[in-house]
């Protein structure tokens, strides 16, 4: 009788360790992505930045490496693309978000690795999508 006493302890100490993990684990369904945070860019950030401009596509081929360049964002809505110049492609199917403080930041595109962000009105990019890497600092 003790040994079942003890089983049944044990097994009920087991289940409820197995809930509460269960609990926190489907805790969320939020997938880090705040998709109710992004926000349309102020029309003065809509414009052309001056920079110091470096590209490398996926085929290692036409690399432009630190070159006085411009990157200009468009676009409409919460979607932006930013072209380059020298030849560069651009990025496209760019969102961003705001900190409320002047501060706006990609979340990524599609297969990507994106870390554009605009604070005081200059541009940085460090990005690489489908094996093209991009980088813009402002001069």
């Amino acid at each position: 009788m003790k040994t079942q006493n003890n089983f049944l302890k044990n097994l009920s100490k087991v289940v409820l360790v197995l809930s509460v993990l269960f609990i926190s684990s489907c805790g969320s369904d939020d997938d880090g992505t705040p998709a109710e945070e992004f926000v349309t860019l102020p029309a003065s950030l809509v414009t052309t930045f001056d920079g110091e401009l470096t590209y490398t596509p996926a085929n290692g081929m036409g690399i432009v490496a630190g070159v006085d360049g411009t990157a200009t964002i468009s676009g409409s809505g919460s979607t932006y693309t930013i072209s380059f110049s020298d030849g560069v492609p651009s990025i496209t199917g760019l969102r961003f978000i705001g900190s409320g403080n002047g501060t706006y930041a990609t979340v990524g595109t599609d297969g990507s690795a994106a870390g554009i962000d605009i604070e005081n009105e200059e541009l940085t990019i460090g990005a690489q999508v489908g094996g093209n890497s991009w980088a813009f600092v402002p001069n």
